[in-house]
């Protein structure tokens, strides 16, 4: 990634900053704990954005104030630890999230009969600290919420309680990775108009049908042993709830829902869905055993090292871990296409870190306003178009923008002409799904993450179930399960 070392540059470290980041006992400003679940490059980038922005505060508005960076590990970690240290006051400021994360926090809230999750309509509406109203900060005129890509956006409102409750900080979706080279030997036996061109093959996986797509993995198992001697599958899918969830999707079948009470239901428990739901489970079934595809649910593992050892011609992930799927030492030649679609649908999973600001108990009122104020504040500077361009480019491997002017930014542009294999994951995203495909967004609500997991394991007992009579029964215990959770 050629980019990477010159666009650091555009990243300095102020001077005296990592003050900013560090615990200091007699501190007396405001503390913004900030509990993320990032890996070390995504820290790297953050840590001068952050030195910037305090500088910034305390030149402008002369407010002394520090940010703690807290690694909390996984997801599922900080999740937990954010529902459990409600009760004992030892919560973030403002931390990572999935939305059915948030979702859970609010219950904790409302259950509690306080404003856990703070609902950040009461700033994004503000004249004087709403969306491009402090150009200090990075902001611009005019930019205001619908400067985000609306799927992103939206999911920070498509809670079962009224307002907005998060934030799209890095995205990700999943993309499909393919070995250019191993498709030259079999593409013209399977489409000989195609043939071994590769730009020609490129224009084909482009626009491909999922149907047609199992076509060609079918063609590859039965002649996969006379191209390779590596070769062990055609396709490999990262996650298995993904997997499902999407299909669920691209396929009209009902999923989810939230009643006005905020209960949530599942939509696939009986009637017409549960008949489609257990068709689609029988094909993929069939398939599956047919050794067109493998999952990380039946694997366990991921599949990008089968990918970059030869092992399969497709990888199918999460473009925030491109990385792990592009060729050593230009083994092969490698092909980035949007995952192929059912039914002419191309809706696919937004992914990637979510952020929300939450009340501390253990603070006075006063406390409370300064504090989640310049969380607001911190979190306006980086989705400000430049900084999270800069910041998704440089540390993220993979995660997107989230801000329409981010990749309008002159960094951004360069990036894409010169960055190499991480420009063409960024061009799937940007051009084949942000513009002319689209995101699914499934109502957040208590238990719906439950759901979400829930699926992934019926797409894997399903698939692999040696008799395919008792797919109804593994429909049922899915249901079953997530609404214990409810």
């Amino acid at each position: 990634m050629k980019l990477k070392a010159r666009a650091l540059l555009l990243l300095p470290l102020l001077a005296g900053g990592l003050s900013s980041v560090t615990a200091c006992n007699s501190y007396k400003g405001l503390t913004i704990k900030f509990w993320h679940t990032f890996g070390q490059t995504v820290q790297d980038g953050l840590k001068p954005k952050i030195n910037e922005f305090v500088k910034a505060v305390k030149e402008q508005e002369g407010v002394d104030l520090r940010i703690q960076m807290v690694y909390q590990g996984s997801y599922d970690d900080i999740a937990k630890k954010i529902a459990d240290g409600f009760s004992v006051q030892n919560t973030p400021t403002l931390a990572v999230a999935y939305p059915d994360n948030v979702a859970d926090y609010l219950e904790v809230g409302k259950s509690a009969k306080k404003e856990f999750v703070v609902n950040l309509e009461k700033y994004i509406n503000d004249e004087k600290v709403g969306f491009g109203k402090e150009a200090w900060l990075g902001d611009v005129a005019g930019k205001d919420e619908t400067d985000f890509v609306e799927d992103f956006y939206q999911e920070g409102k498509n809670y079962a309680v009224e307002g907005t409750y998060s934030l799209p900080f890095m995205k990700s979706t999943e993309i499909m990775f393919y070995n250019l080279t191993l498709l030259q030997y079999f593409m013209p036996g399977f489409n000989a108009e195609v043939g071994n061109s590769e730009e020609a093959i490129k224009a084909y996986m482009s626009t491909i049908s999922w149907d047609t797509f199992m076509d060609l993995c079918q063609y590859i198992e039965a002649n996969r042993a006379s191209v390779s001697d590596t070769l062990e599958v055609a396709a490999w899918y990262d996650s298995d709830a993904n997997f499902l969830v999407s299909k669920m999707f691209q396929n009209n079948i009902g999923y989810s829902a939230v009643n006005d009470q905020g209960k949530g239901s599942i939509l696939f428990a009986d009637g017409e869905n549960y008949t489609k739901l257990t068709a689609l489970l029988e094909e993929l079934n069939t398939q599956y055993q047919a050794n067109y595809f493998t999952t990380k649910g039946i694997k366990n593992t991921y599949g990008s090292d089968f990918f970059t050892g030869e092992k399969c011609v497709f990888s199918i992930g999460s473009s925030g871990g491109s990385g792990y799927n592009f060729p050593q030492a230009e083994a092969f030649e490698l092909g980035v296409c949007k995952v192929p679609a059912s039914n002419n649908n191309p809706l696919y999973v937004s992914q990637g870190p979510t952020l929300a600001i939450f009340n501390d108990k253990g603070l006075s009122s006063e406390k409370n306003e300064q504090t989640t104020l310049y969380a607001w504040k911190f979190l306006k500077y980086i989705t400000n178009g430049q900084a999270n361009a800069e910041l998704c480019v440089n540390g993220s491997e993979g995660y997107a923008p989230v801000r329409y002017s981010a990749y309008e930014t002159e960094f951004f542009q360069e990036f894409m002409e010169y960055g190499e294999q991480y420009a063409k994951c960024y061009d799937v995203i940007v051009n084949d799904i942000n513009i002319n495909a689209g995101y699914l967004v499934a109502p957040a609500f208590k238990g719906s993450a439950a759901l979400r997991d829930e699926c992934g394991s019926l797409l894997t007992a399903a698939i692999k179930a040696t008799d395919p009579s008792t797919i109804p029964s593994l429909i049922d215990r899915c249901v079953s399960n997530a609404r214990q959770k409810f």
